[in-house]
């Protein structure tokens, strides 16, 4: 198959992807599966419409956003609520006239609306310099990456810029966490929690590891999670005393309280230096050496530190925090640790191995996928329609600029 990735498929090609994979047919078990690669060709050029399309209406709307009237008509035409057409407006409006690269990026069939949000959104309360030059610093590195990516290396970017204004903003969102309940259907009911990064991610943490003990009884790891979080709360639990473990990476020079760069989570979420400081002022902190090139990517984990097994084991979960299949946000933490190519043959090695969450382990066996891992973490994957996609890991610390 000609296919490969829609990062690697320049728009004007798009178009033609049907016509050359009409007859192309391809085995899973033993069962021919005929025309998928047509199929997948022509939900990808109808992808790229989608974009252009989307791209022309924001382009338009901010033309004719000429009075305060103009929501009202959208709403109208489009039978839009007041509120969704004002939002939308105003979105238009601020995209064209501050980010029309973004824009730009839609037409080319690059970005999905989605990720035009997952850029600029958290830009809203920024300096608009500071805000334009980390949009298209995160614009660049765009291709291939999901909304969530997106969201996470926008916002990381603004906050290792002016870590003085995150700081102030962590404060002031800290201020207002709260506890808030709402109904769902069929008798049920959600209770939330906000809370500061570090400390949600402790608190999950503490019922993630209580539920893998529990006994499941018939119920979904889930379920299990649910009954642990409401027995903590109401004191059932024998096992409430357990302190649970966090990973947080920082700068050195930040630790040292040489420069205030922000700390980050395992999870992805940056947490101000302050607050990393105090964290590690905890008795029984134990600390760990990370070596990063120039652009952030993890080159090696200490070997000193643990036994060769536990030592590749937690490289590999540092240098990949989410599933290394493509745009999977699953946390590495409680993935399977995958032999790109199978043991014996393929060796346990930062080279052969890969966090996979279950379902696209069984996946890759299922459908007999290929995949290669480069020194550096890059991630190829090979389906049974031929598709090639390729994922690098995020920074350990992103650059802002």
């Amino acid at each position: 198959s000609q296919l490969s990735s829609p990062k690697a498929i320049a728009p004007q090609q798009l178009l033609t992807l049907s016509s050359d994979t009409h007859t192309s047919s391809r085995s899973l078990g033993g069962r021919r599966i005929a025309g998928m690669d047509r199929k997948v060709a022509r939900i990808i050029e109808i992808e790229h419409h989608k974009r252009a399309l989307a791209a022309e209406q924001l382009r338009l709307t901010a033309e004719i956003a000429t009075d305060e009237y103009v929501a009202t008509d959208l709403a109208l035409a489009l039978q839009l609520s007041p509120s969704n057409a004002e939002d939308y407006v105003d979105w238009a409006t601020r995209v064209e006239t501050f980010f029309p690269d973004v824009i730009d990026a839609m037409a080319a069939g690059i970005i999905s609306e989605r990720s035009a949000h997952a850029i600029v959104d958290p830009t809203r309360f920024y300096p608009e310099e500071l805000a334009q030059r980390v949009v298209s610093a995160t614009l660049a590195t765009a291709a291939g990456r999901t909304p969530q990516q997106l969201r996470r290396s926008s916002l990381g970017r603004l906050q290792r810029a002016d870590p003085a204004l995150h700081f102030l903003k962590r404060e002031e969102a800290r201020r207002n966490r709260k506890v808030v309940i709402y109904d769902e259907e069929d008798s049920m009911a959600t209770l939330a929690c906000q809370q500061p990064a570090e400390i949600a991610q402790a608190m999950y943490t503490k019922i993630d590891r209580i539920a893998q003990q529990e006994t499941k009884n018939g119920r979904t790891i889930d379920e299990v999670r649910a009954d642990v979080m409401a027995g903590l709360i109401l004191e059932d639990p024998k096992t409430a005393g357990l302190k649970p473990l966090i990973q947080v990476t920082v700068p050195i020079t930040a630790l040292l309280g040489v420069d205030e760069r922000p700390g980050q989570l395992d999870a992805g979420q940056l947490i101000p230096a302050p607050v990393v400081r105090e964290l590690m002022s905890h008795p029984g902190t134990v600390f760990h050496r990370l070596l990063t090139d120039k652009a952030g990517q993890l080159l090696e984990y200490s070997p000193e530190i643990y036994r060769p097994k536990a030592d590749v084991d937690r490289f590999i979960r540092t240098r990949h925090r989410t599933c290394v299949m493509p745009c999977c946000s699953h946390p590495s933490r409680s993935c399977d640790i995958d032999h790109a190519v199978a043991w014996p043959e393929g060796k346990s090695t930062g080279t052969n191995l890969g966090p996979l969450d279950r379902k696209h382990h069984r996946y890759k066996h299922a459908t007999k996928a290929k995949v290669t891992i480069a020194d550096d973490g890059t991630t190829t994957l090979e389906t049974r329609w031929g598709l090639t996609y390729t994922t690098k890991p995020e920074p350990v610390e992103e650059p802002p600029f």
